[in-house]
């Protein structure tokens, strides 16, 4: 029987983990829950965990120095071009519109906003099209700033609704949505709309974290990488049958929308397993590599091509 140490934010996809509602019949384990996704990655980074929760963004940039870990194809995914939000009365309609403009971010090399300036690609912009406007420093030091892009670091410390409002941004983007929309709203006119047009001509459902797991672990415990995959996989499926129970008091329709959900995007579009997945990876090392992010990825060293 081998040991697993997890390291885990909680959400309904990790919350069967978390409460033991299931198990592995090759591995026992214990789960750490972490408040943030920055500090899952950094104790993951630090050895806290066999296996951790980690934004992709910061996975793939760690594998440039440090090769201690490799990707399970066990993902967190969101449609995250719908987290785009603008001022009221302003005249934009998508990310084709926003040539020229002031685009604030939480930091410049966040997951999602790698992903947002893919969105703009897809959508004719090039990410050196736009001001771009950190409100934080990134979450590592020494990260690279391509020269060619244009940048305003002097709202940094600023809520993102605060700016909009006044105009100092045209555009924030994140993977969601800020906590005060008054005198905001979507970029997109038809934020649902605009959303599914781009995921149907892409075939692109945005992953935000990864699972992380110890090189060294795997070499001690040979052949339990299915049981890994497995164990997730599980918890995942949990949660699929549990999602209207837990989100009734706030989404009373939450069943009849997640069947919706599936008949729009697929059956088992938010599945685990490499097979399945793997399109969207390469479209995210592809772009990190012609945004500046990394100089180059080995996918199918750092990626593990297991289900």
């Amino acid at each position: 029987m081998s040991h697993l140490k997890i390291g885990t934010t909680q959400y309904l996809h990790t919350l069967p983990l978390i409460n033991g509602a299931v198990t592995a019949p090759e591995l026992t384990f214990d789960v750490t829950v972490t408040r943030t996704i920055d500090e899952c990655t950094l104790r993951t980074i630090a050895g806290d965990f066999d296996a951790g929760e980690f934004s992709l963004a910061t996975f793939v940039k760690l594998c440039e120095t440090d090769q201690r870990f490799v990707a399970f194809p066990v993902f967190a995914k969101k449609l995250v071009s719908q987290y785009a939000f603008c001022r009221e009365d302003a005249t934009f309609d998508g990310h084709g519109s926003l040539a020229g403009k002031r685009i604030a971010v939480p930091q410049f090399w966040v997951t999602a906003a790698l992903w947002h300036r893919w969105t703009l690609e897809q959508c004719g912009l090039a990410a050196g099209d736009v001001t771009w406007c950190p409100l934080a420093p990134d979450r590592i030091d020494g990260m690279p700033y391509p020269t060619h892009f244009k940048y305003d670091r002097s709202l940094t410390g600023r809520k993102p609704s605060d700016i909009l409002r006044s105009g100092e941004a045209d555009c924030f983007i994140f993977a969601r949505r800020p906590d005060d929309l008054r005198g905001l709203r979507y970029l997109a006119r038809d934020p649902i709309a605009d959303t599914l047009a781009l995921t149907r001509r892409t075939g692109v459902i945005p992953i935000t974290h990864v699972l992380a797991v110890k090189r060294e672990w795997l070499a001690a415990n040979p052949g339990r990488d299915a049981a890994v995959l497995d164990l997730f996989s599980a918890a995942l499926s949990h949660g699929d049958h549990e999602v209207g129970h837990h989100v009734a008091q706030y989404m009373p329709l939450a069943d009849m929308q997640f069947d919706s959900t599936t008949a729009t995007l697929g059956e088992g579009w938010n599945r685990y397993g490499w097979q399945r997945n793997e399109a969207t990876i390469r479209a995210f090392c592809k772009t990190a590599i012609a945004q500046g992010f990394v100089k180059s990825i080995d996918i199918d060293h750092i990626f593990h091509p297991i289900g």
